[in-house]
């Protein structure tokens, strides 16, 4: 706030120069904001009111239009005033339009007054005398007076009464003639909540209407009167027992009045047309009264007046009696107008839907019974009159049918045969004639049009007395459009499948047009009027794809085409069981041919293992699932399925023997299989070319030595497997030592040891090839790790040992050799 106080006393001290435009919207600016802060809000009219263009000006009425609210906008026509015409620079702005046309010479003063006085009105009058609103942007003459200054005091008012005290915001009176339009507009420039009141009544001249309308002329026409007014009266105020009309004949009701403009929504009008009932039955002079109270647009009524009309001679049809009835094979029936003869105009409707404009018509009628023939005459004043007579025809069969208002070509079209004996003896025959060429006996025939166009469908009925009835009808066969569309073959599942609307109407004599056309595509899904439908399906088949389509005249026409949607079957898949390591063989066999096979090692992957039917996986140790998929020919894919390669859980054991050393003289070995192994089958060898199939077996050595035992089984998963062991045979006396052994921690000959008889005193020794000792036990069945005495690892390499024992018989048991340590 005080940024706004420094910034308006920089102008108000001799601050920088500015035009007379800008400072005055700056000031406009500066009161709407002490507007804001220091008034409370008044009420604002919606936008877009009628009055706030000038085409809906309010008339002036009176001295002083007092308007309490606000306008808001420039109404719908906001380009109504030209900035570059008009010393409104910026045009019209929260406007209203006023409009009066002058009715005494004098001067036009006026005042706005706005009801906050820091409100800024502008305003600009224009002179309608030869022109209209819509000149009003492009002709800067109209303009009589203008004024858009800002508001520098006098309360705020503004107008055209010659005030000297603001001189800026005062214009002086016009000069103004009879007959002279104005139009004034009022722009509210700060966009206020609070209204204003427009005083006029410091003019010398009359601006406004207080002069009654008049009932200017009363004319006739054949079924009333019109009245015209002097001036435009208001709608609202005429109605039927607003005037009396009086004459021979009467009495008289208006029954009706219209004016062209009231009849369409509009507000006023001048000419009014009175209708009478009933008819006027003489020509003369008649007298309508104006009795009611009828007022213009400025509430002045019009004064009662009586007025003569001249009503002309209204016409007299009549018609001569036909004579008597007649039978239908002979009948020949002239008929004659006997009325007066100003006569402009005849219309006869002869009874059985035809016409004639002849003065004496000539009519032979096709089908029997009582005829009403209708006159109806128009004589030179335009008035018209009707008269009737009946004739009758006899002895022929009543023929009638009854056809569809319209038909469509290629549809099936029943005709309702309606006819019966009649006055005449029994029916013999129908013949039905289609206008096509057509003709059938049947008396209830179904038939089709193939060509389109207007025909006449006759049916003659023959009695047995020889008398034919003869009924015709006409019909129009609109043509039937010709549904085609074009679409994708051989799509694959997942491709998007594309319709084109190809359907049109062939030649056609009443411009016939495709109005709506709908799509079925077959899966449950429809569409309406796309000429381009694109469809996803979500499963592969044939789909019976349907376009109807519907002309503007409902004929109906549709088109079934088969939409193939591929995916090959999946291939047959067959699976393996394998052993643990050992690949697995599966295989894929496509159900189509010329598919190829594509294999992968996830459901999801894109890579593809291999294109074969079988498929050879790596070695496996464990059960692993793969996926296959076949591409068609078109290439289309199938769904992807799984083949599995079983491979059986990991299973362990060894070959268990009660000794592990047999000694003569009874070396017998009793072999069995220790873990999860499941054997079947059993193969035992003992290493002396004996073998056994039983699962435990007993094998009596009869030399010593060291012997390969092997087992070769098959488990329950057809999985082959061998195990082996060393058994050492002995006499007492052998002492078996191995020849090397491997320390490295693999849990496979670890530890060093040596197989032994009974010794009752032993010492073992290791020595490097420099003779120096590693390591000493005296326990025949100690276990060497590979380390020396003081606990360190030894490399790789011979070494060199001795034993020195005594056996149970005392005798000395003394051997040396090498061992070989592997790391």
């Amino acid at each position: 706030m005080q940024l706004i106080f420094t910034f308006f006393s920089s102008f108000s001290e001799g601050g920088p120069f500015i035009s007379k435009d800008a400072h005055r919207v700056f000031v406009s600016l500066w009161v709407s904001l002490l507007l804001l802060l220091a008034n409370p809000l008044h009420a604002q009219l919606p936008p877009n009111q009628p009055e706030q263009d000038c085409f809906f000006a309010i008339p002036v009425c009176q001295d002083t239009y007092i308007q309490t609210n606000s306008y808001s906008g420039e109404g719908l026509n906001s380009d109504e005033i030209n900035g570059r015409n008009s010393c409104m620079l910026i045009g019209e702005r929260n406007s209203v339009w006023y409009t009066f046309t002058i009715r005494q010479a004098g001067n036009l003063c006026f005042t706005i007054i706005p009801q906050d006085t820091l409100d800024d009105y502008d305003w600009a009058l224009f002179d309608l005398t030869t022109a209209t609103c819509g000149d009003i942007p492009n002709n800067p003459a109209l303009e009589v007076r203008c004024n858009w200054a800002y508001n520098q005091g006098c309360q705020g008012e503004t107008g055209a009464n010659g005030r000297t005290d603001c001189p800026d915001q005062f214009e002086a009176c016009i000069p103004v003639l009879v007959g002279q339009k104005f139009v004034l507009n009022v722009s509210n420039f700060t966009a206020s909540n609070s209204g204003y009141t427009l005083d006029f009544s410091q003019s010398s001249a009359r601006l406004y209407d207080d002069i009654p309308p008049q009932v200017e002329s009363v004319t006739s026409f054949c079924t009333g009167v019109r009245v015209r007014f002097d001036e435009n009266v208001l709608c609202s105020t005429i109605d039927s027992l607003d005037f009396v009309f009086t004459g021979p004949g009467g009495p008289y009701t208006i029954y009706r009045v219209s004016s062209p403009n009231c009849d369409r929504g509009g507000a006023y009008d001048r000419d009014f047309d009175f209708y009478l009932s009933p008819g006027i039955p003489t020509a003369g002079w008649y007298t309508l009264t104006l009795a009611g109270s009828v007022t213009d647009f400025c509430g002045n009524v019009a004064p009662p007046v009586t007025k003569q009309v001249y009503m002309p001679m209204p016409p007299i049809a009549s018609i001569e009696p036909p004579g008597p009835a007649q039978c239908i094979e002979e009948n020949d029936f002239i008929l004659t107008y006997s009325g007066p003869s100003s006569v402009r105009f005849y219309a006869w409707n002869l009874g059985d839907s035809t016409l004639s404009i002849r003065q004496q018509p000539r009519k032979t009628y096709k089908k029997p019974g009582t005829r009403t023939v209708e006159l109806i005459i128009t004589d030179v004043n335009g008035c018209k009159d009707t008269a009737t007579t009946q004739l009758t025809v006899l002895g022929n069969p009543a023929t009638q049918f009854q056809l569809p208002a319209t038909a469509c070509q290629r549809d099936s079209l029943t005709p309702v045969n309606l006819t019966t004996a009649g006055a005449g003896s029994a029916i013999t025959g129908y013949r039905w004639f289609f206008g096509d060429g057509g003709y059938t006996t049947d008396p209830n025939p179904t038939y089709y049009y193939a060509p389109s166009g207007d025909f006449e469908v006759v049916l003659a009925v023959t009695n047995q007395d020889g008398c034919v009835g003869q009924y015709s009808q006409w019909l129009r066969v609109f043509p039937t459009p010709e549904t085609d569309f074009a679409k994708e073959e051989d799509l694959c599942l997942g491709d998007s499948a594309h319709f084109i609307n190809l359907s049109t109407i062939p030649s056609s004599q009443h411009n016939d047009l495709i109005v709506s056309w709908s799509w079925n595509f077959g899966n449950g899904a429809t569409q309406g009027m796309v000429p381009q439908p694109v469809v996803l399906y979500d499963s592969a088949g044939t789909y019976p794809v349907v376009l109807r389509v519907v002309s503007d005249k409902g004929c109906v026409d549709s088109l079934v085409q088969q939409m193939v949607i591929h995916q090959p079957a999946p291939p047959l898949v067959k699976g393996d069981s394998t052993c643990i390591g050992e690949p697995a063989l599966l295989s894929a066999v496509p159900q189509e041919d010329g598919a190829m096979v594509s294999w992968y090692t996830a459901a999801g992957d894109t890579a593809v293992l291999h294109h074969m039917y079988s498929f050879f996986t790596p070695p496996l140790t464990e059960t692993r699932i793969y996926f296959v998929e076949v591409t068609s020919e078109i290439g289309c894919v199938s769904e992807r399925v799984a083949a599995t390669a079983l491979v059986p859980p990991l299973q362990n054991g060894r070959i268990a023997a009660m000794d592990s050393i047999l000694f003569f003289p009874q070396p017998l070995a009793q072999l069995s299989l220790e873990g999860s192994y499941q054997p079947v089958t059993y193969y035992w060898t003992f290493g002396d070319g004996i073998t056994s199939e039983d699962p435990e077996p007993a094998h009596e050595y009869e030399k010593p030595g060291r012997y390969d035992i092997g087992l070769a089984f098959i488990d329950i998963y057809g999985c082959r497997h061998t195990l082996s062991r060393y058994l050492d045979v002995m006499r007492p006396t052998d002492v078996f030592v191995p020849s090397a052994f491997t320390p490295n921690g693999d849990g496979i000959n670890d530890l060093f040891s040596i197989a032994t008889p009974a010794l009752l005193v032993f010492r073992f020794q290791v020595f490097d090839r420099f003779g120096r000792m590693l390591f000493e036990s005296s326990q025949p069945d100690f276990l060497w790790d590979g380390r020396t005495e003081g606990g360190k690892d030894l490399p790789e390499g011979v070494y060199a040992f001795a034993v020195d024992a005594v056996d149970v018989s005392g005798d000395p048991v003394q051997f040396a050799g090498t061992i070989t340590l592997f790391r």
